[in-house]
């Protein structure tokens, strides 16, 4: 079972090899959520880290690409080294942002085989918030 502090919330996609969660890409999160965390007293709002590792408990080793910040922690699995991030994090925008509005452009960008996800938990009201005026009335 995966552990991420109580104040952070967890979207994971699943696996294209598995059909199920990735166990190691799950792992991984975890601990750089735990890290990001502990590195937070010493650490400047904007501190980020990202960079690539294999997930050495996945069967498949997968490579991964991973990008961390206090606001956000994204790890892509099946992503090897140099791979677009813009069009990764597109992807995982369209994926996990319940308030994105647009799509994203098809690329040469490999898919990931999964993605994880690990932001602070939104209050409710952030979440549902009330449609603009003029959505609410036809005319």
């Amino acid at each position: 079972m995966t552990k991420i502090p109580h104040t952070q919330s967890l979207m994971a996609t699943t696996c294209k090899h598995t059909g199920k969660t990735c166990p190691a890409l799950s792992r991984m999160a975890e601990k750089l959520a735990q890290a990001m965390e502990a590195a937070r007293p010493m650490t400047a709002e904007d501190f980020e880290i990202a960079g690539n590792s294999v997930l050495k408990h996945c069967p498949q080793h997968c490579p991964a690409y991973f990008h961390a910040s206090h606001d956000r922690i994204r790890i892509f699995a099946g992503i090897a080294e140099g791979a677009n991030t813009i069009a990764l994090d597109q992807m995982a925008d369209a994926m996990f942002d319940a308030g994105h509005k647009s799509g994203f452009a098809a690329t040469q960008q490999k898919a990931p085989c999964a993605m994880v996800e690990i932001r602070p938990q939104m209050y409710a009201s952030d979440l549902f918030k009330p449609a603009p005026e003029n959505l609410l009335h036809s005319g």
